[in-house]
């Protein structure tokens, strides 16, 4: 069966690195669905306004790595981006797990998949008609800019949430955020909508899981149009430039 986008979603990450691992990692990552022309009819999305939160199905892009201008560069010449069903294996290293451990692919997240398909819960912020069009604003997306939508489903609470669900493996590896130096001289460059949303997603650790203790190395993520350069010191994370 062949699966047809109907729309795409515009992030302020434009690559892999800085993406969060989940959805609600990062609350105030703000992000704009817009829709393909053949599905960009308001009566598509009447009612949608009366929920809180969404389902997105989509497809994972993983690209070319990094967040530097010539990542970027790199990443926008190269034609096919999942890298998912070429590349899957029936074992990964979960992130959650600082990558020294295995587990089977479907007892993760992870985007390295027989099937690119990713599953997402947002929060609608609001939905906006231009020219004619609606444009639906989330927040909490931990989806790169440019990812394929193949689906919106409304989330239904009675139905969706489960309060006596269990976690599994991942409860037994509680995440660690890491501790944000940012100097208030690079925070005035940063607008004041994006700010929060960036501070969440250095809380995160962007580097691979189970990178080398490298105090001294300049790491390079590209957020919202911008290049911010940071530092890693055991669990203290020092920016050190933006521009």
């Amino acid at each position: 069966m062949k699966m047809t986008p109907i729309a795409h979603i515009e992030t302020d990450l434009p690559q892999k690195f800085g993406i969060p691992r989940n959805s609600f990692l990062a609350p105030h990552l703000q992000g704009r669905i817009v829709f393909e022309p053949e599905f960009s009819l308001p009566q598509a999305v009447a009612g949608l306004e009366e929920f809180s939160h969404l389902w997105l199905l989509w497809e994972f892009e993983n690209g070319t790595p990094g967040g530097t201008a010539a990542d970027i560069a790199m990443d926008a010449a190269t034609a096919s981006k999942p890298g998912t069903t070429a590349k899957w294996a029936p074992t990964v290293r979960p992130p959650r797990l600082g990558g020294s451990e295995r587990r089977g692919v479907f007892a993760t997240r992870s985007p390295f998949r027989p099937n690119p398909i990713g599953l997402t819960c947002v929060k609608l912020d609001r939905i906006e008609i231009v020219d004619g069009a609606p444009v639906i604003h989330v927040l909490a997306a931990d989806l790169r800019d440019g990812t394929p939508i193949f689906d919106i489903k409304p989330y239904i609470p009675f139905a969706d949430s489960h309060p006596e669900a269990t976690g599994g493996w991942i409860d037994r590896a509680p995440w660690q955020e890491l501790e944000v130096d940012f100097p208030a001289e690079l925070r005035k460059i940063v607008p004041v909508p994006k700010l929060a949303g960036l501070i969440e997603v250095l809380r995160q650790d962007p580097r691979r899981a189970g990178s080398k203790h490298e105090p001294e190395r300049v790491y390079h993520l590209a957020y919202a149009g911008l290049d911010v350069a940071f530092t890693v010191d055991g669990e203290f994370l020092r920016v050190v430039d933006i521009t």
